[in-house]
C-alpha cells in the first residue's frame, strides 16, 4: 500500500488544491429536522416532523438508502427508506408501536439504528418487540413488502432471540446454541441473504458467545482461531455497520478483539478471517502506532477501508481499493496535494464505491472554526466544506439561510450519479443558530475529479493518450499513482497490467 501524500503525478499537479469546485448546484436537502419546513416531514406519519436522523446505510450500488430517525411523537422511533434525491421518494418502513407483519400479536417497542438494504431495495432491520417474551423479543426482520415480492405472505425473521444458532463451536458440546438478546449490524446481500452479528448467544461457553453470520453460516466466532492464526476474543461494536460484506457474501470485514488472553482488547481490522491491521501496528509512513479502530466498511466488490486513531488522538484512515492499491491518510497530511491545510485530529468518516472513488470527512487545520470540516473526494478535491450553503426549497440556490455546520461521522456514501449523500448538522447562515440534522445530496460536477485510477490527466472524466503518458511518467518516477498492483511499494509489470485493465474499462 502507498500513502496519498506521496501523490505527485500529472493528475495531482493539474488539480486545484483544496478548494471546493465552482459552478455546481448547492447541496440539496432531502430531509431535515427544521420544524415547519417541508423537508422535516417524516413520510407515512401524517405530518409529524423529524427530530433526529441516525445512521445512514445504502445499497451496494448506492441507489437505495435506509436510516433510523426520531420524530416528534410519544412513539418516536422510525425506519425510513427510499431511492431518490428528494423527500418524495421516502417510505416509512417501521414505526415504534406499529404491529409487525409476523401475525403473532407483536409490535415494535424499540427500533435498532443499524439497517441493511440491497440493490433491489430489499431491506432488513432490528427491533425489540412488545407482545413477545423476554427471551424472544430481539429480532431481525425482513418486512412484508419485501417478502410479498418473493411470494411470502408474512414478514419473516431470519434471526430471532431464542431460535437455534447453527454452525458454532462450543467447548461444552455444540448443538443446542440459541441466539441471544443482541442481534445487530444487519445487511442484505443482493441474493436476499441477511447477514448479522450475534452477541450474547445462549447455551454456549462465555468464551464463544458472539459470531458473525452470512445467512446461516458463521464466518467468524469468538474463541475460534481464524485462518490468519488469530483467536477472536469478541467483536467490538462500532457506531456504523461494523460487520460488513460484499454484494454476494464471499468477502467480509469486522472489527474484533484478536487475543482473548490479553487483559483488555487488541482491536483489529479483520478481513476474510485475517487481521490486516491491529493495535500496535506501525502503518507505512505513520507518525505513531495504531491505538484504536473506529470504523470499517466494505464495498459491493469487496474493496475495504478502515479508520482509527493513534496515541495522542491523532487519526488514521486506510483504503484498499481495486485499481488504486492501498492508500494511507494521517492527521497532519495535506487534505489535497500541495495544500497547506492538513487533516486535523479527527478523520470522522470514510467510504468508497465500486469504481475506485473514495471520500473522507473530518476536521482540518483551518483556523476559522466555522470552516474547518470538509469532505474530500479521491484525495484531490474538496467537494464540500463547513459553511457551504444548502438548498432547502429545491430551487437550485442556497438562499434559505441554512448552511453546513458539521458532518455526521460514518454517514456518507456515493450514489449511482457519482454524487455524495450524507447526514450533516445545519445552522443559520445569518446568525449561526442551530437548525439540527439534515440528509443532503452533494452534487459532484462530472469531470471535476478523475473517474478512475487510470484518469491521470485533464480533461478528467475521459480516458485518452494523455492518461497513458501521465501513467508512464508516474511509473518512471516510482510515484504512488502508478503503484496499482500488489506487492505495493514495488513498481513492476503487474502495475502496467493493472493500469491497462482499468484504462480499458473506461470511465463509469
Amino acid at each position: 500500500m502507498t500513502r496519498t501524500t506521496a501523490l505527485s503525478s500529472a493528475a495531482a499537479i493539474a488539480i486545484a488544491a483544496g478548494t471546493a469546485f465552482a459552478g455546481v448546484a448547492p447541496p440539496r436537502v432531502i430531509f431535515s429536522e427544521i420544524a415547519g419546513d417541508p423537508t422535516a416531514l417524516c413520510p407515512g406519519t401524517g405530518g409529524i416532523n423529524f427530530t433526529a436522523l441516525l445512521e445512514l446505510h445504502t445499497s451496494f450500488d448506492g441507489a437505495w438508502w435506509i436510516f433510523k430517525g426520531f420524530i416528534d411523537n410519544a412513539e418516536n422511533d422510525v425506519i425510513v427508506y427510499g431511492n431518490g434525491t428528494d423527500g418524495a421518494s421516502g417510505v416509512l418502513a417501521a414505526w415504534e408501536a406499529m404491529p409487525t407483519g409476523l401475525n403473532d400479536g407483536t409490535s415494535h417497542n424499540f427500533l435498532d439504528s443499524s439497517c441493511g438494504i440491497n440493490d433491489s431495495g430489499f431491506y432488513a432491520y432490528g427491533s425489540r418487540l412488545d407482545g413477545a417474551t423476554s427471551t424472544t423479543d430481539e429480532i431481525i426482520l425482513i418486512p412484508l413488502v419485501v417478502e410479498e415480492s418473493r411470494g411470502v405472505a408474512t414478514e419473516s425473521a431470519p434471526f430471532r432471540e431464542g431460535d437455534p444458532a447453527p454452525g458454532l463451536v462450543d467447548p461444552g458440546g455444540a448443538g443446542d446454541e440459541i441466539y441471544g438478546n443482541s442481534l445487530n449490524s444487519p445487511s442484505v446481500l443482493n441474493d436476499g441473504t441477511v447477514c448479522v452479528k450475534a452477541d450474547s448467544i445462549g447455551n454456549i461457553a462465555s468464551s464463544h458467545q458472539s459470531a458473525c453470520y452470512v445467512g446461516p453460516v458463521p464466518v467468524a466466532q469468538e474463541g475460534v482461531t481464524g485462518a490468519g492464526g488469530e483467536t477472536y476474543g469478541g467483536f467490538i461494536g462500532l457506531s456504523g455497520n461494523y460487520f460488513d460484506t460484499n454484494a454476494d457474501g464471499t468477502a467480509w470485514i469486522v472489527e474484533g478483539d484478536i487475543d482473548p488472553a490479553v487483559i483488555g482488547t487488541i482491536e483489529a481490522v479483520v478481513v476474510n478471517d485475517d487481521a490486516v491491521i491491529a493495535d500496535g501496528d506501525l502503518l507505512p509512513g505513520a507518525p505513531d502506532v495504531v491505538d484504536a479502530v473506529f470504523g470499517v466498511r466494505m464495498t459491493g466488490s469487496g474493496d475495504w477501508m478502515a479508520r482509527g486513531d493513534m496515541p495522542g488522538d491523532d487519526d488514521w484512515a486506510v483504503f484498499n481499493l481495486t485499481g488504486r492499491g492501498g492508500l494511507y491518510i494521517y492527521t497532519g497530511d495535506p487534505i489535497t496535494p500541495g495544500n497547506e491545510e492538513t487533516w486535523g485530529a479527527s478523520i470522522a468518516g470514510i467510504n468508497a464505491d465500486d469504481n475506485g472513488n473514495y471520500i473522507i470527512t473530518g476536521a482540518t487545520s483551518e483556523t476559522d472554526g466555522n470552516l474547518d470540516s470538509v469532505i474530500v473526494m479521491n484525495g484531490e478535491t474538496v467537494i464540500s466544506r463547513e459553511g457551504d450553503g444548502v438548498d432547502l426549497d429545491g430551487n437550485g440556490v442556497a438562499d434559505d439561510d441554512a448552511e453546513i455546520a458539521a458532518y455526521s461521522p460514518n454517514d456518507l456514501a456515493f450514489n449511482p450519479d457519482g454524487d455524495v449523500i450524507a447526514f450533516v448538522t445545519l445552522r443559520q447562515t445569518s446568525d449561526g443558530a442551530a437548525l439540527g440534522d439534515a440528509f443532503i445530496v452533494i452534487h459532484v460536477e462530472p469531470g471535476s475529479t478523475p473517474c478512475s485510477a487510470a484518469d491521470l490527466a485533464e480533461p478528467f472524466g475521459q480516458l485518452n493518450f494523455d492518461d497513458v503518458i501521465a501513467f508512464l511518467v508516474a511509473f518512471g518516477n516510482m510515484d504512488a499513482a502508478a503503484d496499482l498492483a500488489e506487492p505495493f511499494g514495488q513498481w513492476n509489470f503487474d502495475d502496467v497490467i493493472a493500469f491497462l485493465v482499468v484504462f480499458g474499462a473506461g470511465c463509469p
